[in-house]
């Protein structure tokens, strides 16, 4: 595509339903290098758009998967510092932690670092934690679970 040739993905103009928080999933996968929006009407004078956004998997490589996750517990055990080494192809990185392997149900999404000073966990309570890289070209295969025991080392 050029600036000048545009192809429709989506023709919502004769859908006259209020939907303020719409989200459209297309019918097949396309590959696009730009998108644009094109209002025909709005009963107000202004439009306001708060946001927009694209979902997909670019063409490149996946991040690699993160080394060296260490787990330390702190003297206030309601505390603990997540560390990894830094992955220069990736754009920021999951850590999920749980209670159990299986249950890793809590995530943070940590940019422009690689560790986590997490200041939320149960006094007696041991967790589990994993960490992916991830960018525009997908997520990285999981680092192997560590066990934060709730015990000083």
């Amino acid at each position: 595509m050029d600036c000048d040739k545009w192809e429709v993905l989506l023709d919502q103009k004769d859908n006259y339903k209020d939907v303020p928080n719409d989200y459209v999933e297309l019918g097949s996968p396309r590959t696009v290098r730009y998108v644009s929006y094109r209002n025909l009407h709005v009963p107000t004078p202004h439009l306001a758009i708060s946001g927009l956004r694209v979902f997909g998997i670019g063409l490149g490589n996946k991040p690699w998967k993160v080394k060296d996750l260490t787990v330390n517990r702190c003297s206030d055990r309601r505390d603990a510092i997540i560390k990894w080494d830094k992955q220069s192809n990736s754009q920021s990185y999951h850590v999920l932690w749980g209670i159990a392997q299986e249950k890793l149900y809590n995530s943070w999404l940590v940019y422009d670092k690689k560790q986590l000073e997490v200041k939320c966990l149960n006094v007696d309570q041991s967790y589990f934690v994993t960490v992916e890289a991830f960018k525009e070209n997908g997520v990285s295969k999981r680092t192997s679970i560590v066990k934060m025991d709730w015990t000083i080392k």
